[in-house]
């Protein structure tokens, strides 16, 4: 009964896993657009700039509330690590935009990347959101994953079946 419960407890950790890749690839596949940016700079707290980004944008649109908001720091950004994201900058229509990216490296990784010319793949309704990966990683990872969670399962319950059979 071990062997069974460890394939169906393994299966399900599989699907599981694969469905949060897929769901990863899916909020990816809204950045349709597709672009070329250089890493202009590193930072060591990736989703801090982004955001600050997004209220300088939303500032400079004329969103006034956001100004008094933007020299408070509430500390949720805190990174203790040593992990570095790049920060890339890209065109979109004529405007250009900065943006770091969600993947962290090692300091020595991230500053080999300066200067480099990168694919931007940007949300084509509002070309500020951009990310470094188009997501397809995501989606076959995610595919696989949820196969082999499947066919664990199968193989559990294949096993209980079998196992009940004996017994009988």
């Amino acid at each position: 009964m071990i062997v069974e419960s460890v394939f169906l407890i393994m299966g399900l950790v599989l699907l599981l896993v694969g469905v949060i890749f897929v769901i990863c690839w899916r909020h990816l596949a809204r950045y349709s657009g597709e672009t070329t940016g250089v890493i202009i700079d590193i930072t060591s707290s990736g989703a801090w700039y982004n955001d600050r980004a997004e209220k300088e944008a939303a500032i400079s649109q004329g969103d006034c509330k956001l100004q008094v908001q933007m020299h408070t720091n509430t500390g949720r950004y805190g990174n203790h690590s040593k992990m570095y994201a790049p920060v890339f900058q890209y065109a979109v229509d004529g405007k250009t935009y900065s943006r770091a990216s969600g993947l962290s490296y090692n300091k020595g990784l991230a500053q080999k990347k300066l200067g480099k010319t990168v694919p931007v793949y940007y949300n084509v309704n509002k070309p500020q959101k951009a990310s470094l990966s188009n997501g397809k990683g995501y989606r076959m990872l995610g595919l696989g994953l949820s196969i082999g969670g499947i066919l664990f399962c199968i193989i559990g319950f294949a096993l209980i079946i079998a196992d009940h059979i004996y017994l009988i």
